[in-house]
């Protein structure tokens, strides 16, 4: 990991993926960066963390997960909770997943495989509060 990673101590990341690799490489940049990490597994999942976690602040979901898709969860989420920043992640960037998360609520998207450079753009962009 890059020496200069911003420190995010006290804030809460919601990573909603169920591809044991890719939740771990993001749990371990995210953690060793200062952020609660919470995990959701499926999309059903990830809506009901949503609803019991007022303290997330962010989102990085999946496309494609079992249950529900990270589209369909971010369209429920955003019902409930219209501020939280909600970045989609998949594995193939096509128009069709783009208008996907747009229409799903979605305020970023990133292409797997993620770099941790890139992760943390998406995370910087998101996360810090106006204040």
């Amino acid at each position: 990991m890059e020496n200069e990673i911003e420190r995010f101590d006290g804030y809460t990341l919601l990573v909603a993926e169920d591809n044991e690799e890719s939740y771990a490489y993001m749990r371990i940049a995210c953690s060793s960066a200062g952020f609660t990490v919470l995990r959701a597994k499926t999309g059903t999942e990830a809506v009901t963390l949503c609803t019991g976690h007022p303290e997330i602040d962010l989102i990085l979901m999946d496309g494609m997960m079992p249950e529900m898709t990270g589209y369909e969860a971010a369209k429920i989420i955003r019902k409930s909770n219209p501020g939280i920043p909600i970045v989609i992640i998949t594995a193939f960037i096509t128009q069709a997943s783009i208008y996907n998360a747009v229409e799903s609520g979605c305020n970023d998207y990133l292409a797997k495989p993620i770099g941790v450079t890139e992760l943390f753009m998406a995370i910087k962009k998101w996360v810090i509060k106006a204040g």
